[in-house]
């Protein structure tokens, strides 16, 4: 265990010896303390005060997603949008809040086709990539129906951070030295610091987004999505070209939906439906790999058996997903018990099978890291898993001036042509077509896994279309090898999603075995990184939430003793 990955795990658990259970909820479970995993440290202990503080998950949740939106503008931000899973303890229910970004109304099917053909960098970047924010209007909501704290006092930290500012680390200067190109004049303004890269330690202070953030405290969502800011906006984009408008923004109305439930051993798995493809297709992957003894399989076979079962389901995801108030998502065919055993079936333990027999829509190539999660549970049982994205790195590369805003370029996920692929490699069909008012599709996989005393683990990772793969194999490094939270999201992964036909890797994910998956026909390519686990698993012998950040990130997680919290 690295020295990073031992802090990780003494700052969530370190608490252990002296927290004993002083009360037990009503539903009959006893947890010594609430945990918090979010991807940067100064989100983290937003939320972890929060809890401290009497809040709840959903609190905490909120807490840390404004927060995140100060000290993470290239993963998510106001100007952006997410899906959150949670858990009810005290009604012992779950539910997913779908608080996608949505197309503009004057968007139009073909706008990124120039003479007939897709100009790719027109959804990516600019005013024409932006698509209608949701976050704040879903962070509303979602307090509103099942938060417990004032709304004002979870936006303290964020606003602080914003107008104090907070020290540059590392990741954040390799993002903008990697966007700079793509900043507006806002966004050169804010981010670099007399035209230059900021250096490491040196203080970023985002004095409109505080005074943005100010106004979402006095006057909730209204604060953003009409008013002032709404209409510097709007400004911003039509000065650019982009046609977003203050009835867009106004409209903006998050959508409760029923959350995808599923099996896997002993436990259930609750997971976010369309249009996020994340959910569905953990499951759907979840239960082909559940007909396998996977602990009896050679290193090799398990990597091609899990490689099989992300091909067959991310060309599910190119063919059938898309918005389901738009199109009709066949999410009982797909997860059908009958179609998992052919799939099952059509899996050798010596070769592939063959791609091109593998239905699905067209080629495409590249991914990204970006997007943010967080994982939350509390000491009464009550849990989040949420995933907010805001895109590409630093999203469209525009600010509204005036408002510090970061406006996302979600308009990529979007399928511009069928068979031509997004900026993730990720293909759609018609599905996923652009239309007014339509949510893109989502690889977005915000997760709990529930067992018979409440929620086990809650999981979650950015990553692109790597999100769904880096979560399902956190979870079975957690649910079929019995790994503490440090080691399961520490271990090294691998990724496959049907087109391009490569099997990625990191180092040391295939170690030893490159001839055997080689010879049983796979395409080997090595990646950096796939995702950036956000982990918490319940020890259910002693009630003790215990969390872990992945090292591929810098993110940190925090346990909140029972009793520390005031209860």
């Amino acid at each position: 265990m690295t020295k990073r990955m031992l802090h990780a795990w003494l700052v969530c658990a370190g608490f252990i010896l002296v927290s004993g259970c002083l009360s037990q909820h009503e539903s009959g479970r006893c947890l010594t303390g609430g945990c918090v995993v979010t991807a940067h440290p100064l989100a983290t202990a937003a939320a972890a005060e929060v809890l401290r503080s009497g809040g709840n998950a959903v609190d905490a949740a909120v807490a840390a997603a404004f927060t995140l939106a100060v000290v993470e503008p290239y993963s998510s931000g106001l100007g952006g949008g997410g899906f959150f899973v949670l858990h009810d303890a005290a009604t012992d229910r779950q539910f997913a809040l779908d608080a996608r970004e949505t197309a503009p109304a004057a968007a139009t099917r073909d706008m990124y086709l120039v003479d007939g053909v897709v100009d790719p960098l027109r959804s990516r970047d600019g005013a024409h990539s932006v698509a209608v924010p949701s976050l704040v209007r879903g962070l509303e909501v979602l307090h509103r129906e099942h938060g417990r704290l004032p709304w004002a006092q979870l936006i303290e930290a964020a606003e602080r951070l914003a107008r104090e500012g907070f020290p540059v680390d590392a990741r954040l200067v390799e993002h903008i030295v990697e966007e700079r190109e793509r900043f507006d004049a806002e966004s050169k303004r804010i981010f670099l610091f007399n035209n230059e890269i900021p250096g490491i330690g040196d203080v970023l202070r985002q004095v409109d987004l505080a005074k943005t953030l100010h106004q979402i405290r006095s006057e909730g969502a209204d604060g953003f999505h009409r008013g002032e800011v709404a209409e510097r906006i709007v400004a911003a984009i039509a000065d650019a070209g982009g046609s977003l408008t203050l009835d867009d923004l106004a409209g903006s109305a998050p959508v409760w939906r029923d959350p995808i439930r599923g099996r896997f051993r002993n436990w259930t798995v609750i997971g976010m439906p369309p249009p996020s493809s994340g959910g569905l297709h953990l499951q759907q992957m979840l239960d082909i790999l559940n007909g396998w003894s996977l602990r009896e399989l050679t290193a090799a076979e398990r990597i091609h058996v899990m490689a099989q079962a992300m091909t067959f389901a991310y060309a599910d995801r190119s063919r059938w997903l898309g918005d389901p108030d738009f199109v009709d998502v066949p999410v009982d065919m797909l997860l059908d018990p009958a179609r998992t055993d052919s799939l099952q079936a059509l899996i050798g333990l010596d070769s592939i099978y063959p791609r091109h027999l593998v239905a699905g829509v067209g080629i495409g190539p590249h991914e990204s890291d970006d997007t943010t999660h967080l994982s939350i549970i509390d000491a009464d049982g009550n849990a989040v898993a949420a995933t907010l994205t805001i895109n590409l790195s630093f999203g469209s590369g525009m600010v509204a001036a005036g408002t510090g805003v970061i406006l996302n370029d979600e308009m990529d996920d979007f399928a511009a042509a069928p068979g031509v692929a997004n900026a993730f490699g990720l293909l759609g069909s018609e599905a996923n077509a652009v239309a007014p008012g339509k949510r893109p599709l989502s690889s977005m996989t915000p997760t709990l896994v529930l067992g018979d005393a409440g929620v086990h683990a809650v999981c979650g990772s950015p990553g692109g279309s790597r999100i769904i793969t880096a979560t399902l194999q956190a979870l079975l490094n957690v649910l079929v090898d019995d790994l503490d939270p440090v080691t399961a999201v520490s271990r090294p992964r691998i990724h496959h999603q049907w087109s391009p036909p490569d099997l990625f890797f990191e180092t040391g994910a295939v170690d030893g075995l490159t001839q055997a998956l080689e010879d049983m026909g796979h395409v080997l390519t090595h990646r950096q990184t796939v995702g950036n686990v956000q982990l918490i698993v319940v020890d259910e012998s002693k009630g003790i939430p215990i969390g872990a950040s992945d090292p591929r990130g810098i993110g940190a997680a925090a346990f909140i003793a029972r009793g520390d919290d005031g209860r």
